[in-house]
């Protein structure tokens, strides 16, 4: 939830910059649209006419009085308004006048005098034409005057100053895209109608996509040109930004529909033009070069979060199979002493208080005693051997050993535990093992590896109650690895009831034993086999556990060698 409230934050937050950009490129295209109305409207009304003075029709042509907007080579004529074609005033609807040229005699009669080439003349004439034309079509001036009738609308005295009134411009849109500019003006008590003409592609273009340009999007933007209260469109300004970074603004008749799904702001371009508006539109918002960062954070927090979660969770995990497992050796510990002390004292009060009088039964209380103390002793040695062990205070020093030896040490140590239990032990040496071979053990620490295994092996038959002589053994191989002939393979293979799948990997874990420790029949305190794997590493062995069809085998590797 807090991710993403804290994406829309950003979203938000992009819509609002997105708005504001929208909004200030509309506010800085009224405020130069009207910054050039302004300055026409500032301009004299007698600039249209081609002459401001014509008290002496001599000398008018070279008059220092000529109207600013005649000289075509002066920068403001062709820059100022982009897409301009042309000025002109209007008097009575017949009477057309333009600062281009003066009365068309006095150009046939003049024409040398002017000063202007021929080339400029016959073009400045076209413009003429075509300022008439569009005029005559859009009912600004009657169809039926001629180019006869230039400038025959004659006027005296100084114009700038019998100029009495001149009215706001007003703009009427023609059906060829061209954009009238027109205002009422009073001269020498005459009504005129004077104003210019643009394209009007041209003269907004230049003016919005400039600050379309300049707004700084982060994508793909698209302004929509439209006609206030129609569904008619006039241009489609898209904007983008290439690979480079550089932002570009083009013109187009074609909507592009991927970048009309976000509505960002829509505003009216000001008088003349409040017919007009501008639509900002784009696709899906990006959220913002910030956005990466926030992102890149809230990944790293996620992570640690869920690292932190996992970790407290597997922390806990272990904490509570390690308070299971101190309990269950608690419990187990708690019964392997207390019974056989039990019987221990029993059977010392009976032989103290001569309550047994036959030498045969003392004699067997006396091997019961025995065997118990041993037992405890090996409980007690355990514990205290797995407890070096873990503080790296035990240390082992293996000898080169030969198999001989190593079955000596095998047969001494556990030949009570398989009679007393009828068990048959079998040794198997591989006829490819060399008799010379030697491993690299520690003969106390090899002893207390075969006990705990060959013992486990006959407890867990026993409590299984399988009544099957033939699987009543216990086998011990040595073979050399395949893989490697300085490795001695020692194995002690049981045909008891085997262990699962489950098992496998937790059968070296320290207090692990199989079952409930509250309803188990086996006895012992799972620090066995623990004890079995920390005494291999440290001789620099390796040990694995195999299933069988019947039983299992811990599978033992040393370093060995031929002597």
């Amino acid at each position: 939830m807090i991710v993403y409230y804290g994406f829309q934050k950003f979203e938000n937050e992009m819509l609002f910059q997105y708005r504001w950009k929208s909004s200030h490129v509309l506010t800085q295209t009224n405020k130069v649209l009207n910054e050039r109305l302004a300055k026409e409207q500032q301009r004299s009304p007698v600039d249209y006419f081609y002459s401001k003075n014509t008290n002496n029709s001599q000398s008018f042509i070279f008059s220092p009085t000529i109207s600013p907007l005649t000289n075509d080579r002066e920068p403001h004529y062709l820059e100022d308004l982009h897409g301009l074609i042309g000025y002109f005033n209007i008097t009575d609807k017949k009477h057309f006048n333009s600062p281009l040229l003066p009365d068309l005699d006095q150009v046939k009669n003049n024409a040398e005098q002017l000063p202007f080439g021929s080339q400029s003349i016959e073009q400045r004439l076209l413009k003429i034409n075509q300022l008439k034309t569009i005029l005559t079509e859009n009912n600004f001036l009657q169809a039926e005057i001629n180019l006869d009738s230039l400038n025959q609308n004659k006027l005296s005295g100084d114009k700038s100053s019998a100029v009495t009134q001149a009215s706001n411009f007003q703009m009427l849109e023609t059906k060829n895209q061209q954009l009238i500019f027109y205002r009422n003006a009073l001269i020498n008590q005459q009504s005129s109608i004077q104003g210019f003409i643009v394209d009007k592609d041209k003269y907004l273009y230049q003016i919005m996509a400039t600050f379309i340009r300049r707004a700084g999007y982060d994508n793909k933007v698209q302004v929509q040109l439209v006609k206030k209260y129609q569904d008619d469109f006039l241009h489609f300004y898209q904007y983008d930004i290439n690979g480079q970074g550089k932002a570009s603004a083009k013109i187009s008749n074609k909507v592009d529909n991927s970048l009309v799904t976000r509505p960002l702001f829509e505003g009216e371009l000001i008088s003349p033009f409040q017919n007009l508006s501008l639509k900002f539109t784009t696709s899906d918002l990006p959220l913002g070069p910030a956005t990466s960062f926030v992102l890149l954070f809230i990944i790293v927090l996620s992570l640690v979060i869920i690292t932190g979660t996992i970790g407290f969770y597997w922390l806990g995990v272990k904490q509570i199979a390690l308070a299971e497992q101190r309990m269950n050796f608690v419990s187990s510990v708690s019964h392997e002493l207390k019974t056989p002390l039990t019987s221990i004292l029993m059977y010392s009060e009976m032989l103290k208080s001569g309550m047994v009088p036959d030498q045969k039964n003392q004699q067997d209380y006396h091997h019961f005693i025995f065997d118990e103390s041993e037992r405890l002793s090996r409980l007690i040695n355990n514990v205290l051997q797995l407890s070096n062990l873990s503080r790296n205070q035990e240390t082992v020093e293996p000898e080169y050993v030969s198999i001989d030896i190593l079955k000596d040490i095998i047969q001494s140590k556990v030949s009570t535990l398989i009679a007393k239990n009828n068990f048959q032990l079998n040794f198997i040496i591989d006829e490819k093992t060399p008799e010379n071979t030697q491993a690299f053990i520690d003969l106390d620490a090899f002893a207390q590896i075969v006990i705990n295994l060959i013992d486990n092996a006959v407890k867990f038959y026993n409590a299984a109650k399988i009544n099957d002589l033939q699987r009543q053994k216990v086998d011990v191989i040595f073979s050399l690895d395949n893989n490697a002939s300085n490795k001695l393979n020692f194995s002690i293979k049981d045909y008891g009831p085997g262990i699962s799948n489950s098992q496998l990997d937790k059968i070296f874990e320290l207090f692990y034993r199989c079952g409930n420790e509250m309803t188990r029949t086996t006895s012992g305190t799972g620090i066995g086999l623990a004890l079995v794997h920390q005494l291999v590493i440290a001789q620099g062995g390796e040990i694995q556990v195999s299933r069988h069809q019947q039983g299992v085998s811990f599978d033992l590797s040393f370093v060995a060698r031929q002597s």
